[in-house]
């Protein structure tokens, strides 16, 4: 059963590919920010009618063939997760002898309770998050092209209608990241 209250990020077992990259990095990033409640993997774009209009929203695989959205949730003080974009591109057009590389653009988006990290804080530190969170993606080599900050930004791909201005206003924010991840011998 899907658990909103305490939400845990599985890990897959043996990933290849873009999901092998984006586990490493998802658990780096667990490790090294210790404000990060919950580290999700890949999350997919996901759809249910209403009415005569379909709502889009983030999800991720919760194991034991659940998905759970990764919508800002009061239970959560920090989360993040991956979003990939296509296409991903073959930077030396052709296979090596080595195998094959793949260049995949990927968003990484975070959304935060300011006030359940840091209470004694009255005011909006989210500058100091995204900066940890740059720190390690910068030092572990890998390629952040753009930062986003507003809320239709940072949920670009998704109806606003389930993400409301409010979860962006104090105590809350969020920010999404463009990287891009290098995947090396896709073929193994």
């Amino acid at each position: 059963m899907v658990s909103y209250l305490n939400p845990q990020a599985p890990t897959l077992p043996n990933p290849i590919g873009l999901d092998k990259e984006i586990q490493r990095v998802q658990l780096l990033l667990a490790a090294k920010l210790p404000w990060l409640q919950v580290s999700y993997g890949r999350a997919y774009r996901s759809g249910r009618k209403d009415g005569t209009k379909t709502i889009y929203y983030p999800e991720v695989y919760d194991g034991e063939r659940e998905y759970r959205d990764v919508l800002p949730n009061d239970n959560v003080s920090a989360q993040s997760f991956f979003y990939p974009r296509d296409p991903a591109s073959n930077p030396d057009s052709a296979p090596t002898p080595l195998g094959l590389a793949l260049n995949q653009p990927v968003d990484l988006i975070f959304w935060v309770n300011l006030r359940a990290l840091d209470p004694a804080k009255d005011y909006r530190f989210e500058a100091e998050l995204l900066r940890d969170v740059l720190r390690v993606l910068s030092n572990n080599s890998i390629a952040v092209q753009r930062v986003y900050t507003t809320a239709e930004e940072v949920f670009k791909g998704f109806s606003m209608d389930v993400v409301a201005e409010q979860v962006f206003r104090m105590p809350y924010a969020g920010f999404r990241i463009q990287c891009e991840l290098s995947l090396q011998n896709v073929l193994c």
